[in-house]
């Protein structure tokens, strides 16, 4: 038997909400303050590479 497309959308809704709890409780701002981190020094890294091969011809 078929569920309803209603029933469908509110279990959706449902594990969703569960979901953003579980990543609110989870402490999302350290990864985004590590992945700042990362491009941040990936983009120097890259600079520093860039600039290394223009001086170098």
């Amino acid at each position: 038997m078929r569920e309803s497309p209603i029933k469908r959308l509110v279990y959706a809704a449902v594990f969703s909400l569960l979901a953003g709890v579980l990543v609110a409780a989870y402490n999302p701002v350290e990864h985004v303050k590590a992945d700042l981190r990362a491009d941040t020094s990936g983009v120097r890294a890259g600079l520093h590479l860039a600039a290394h091969d223009l001086l170098r011809g």
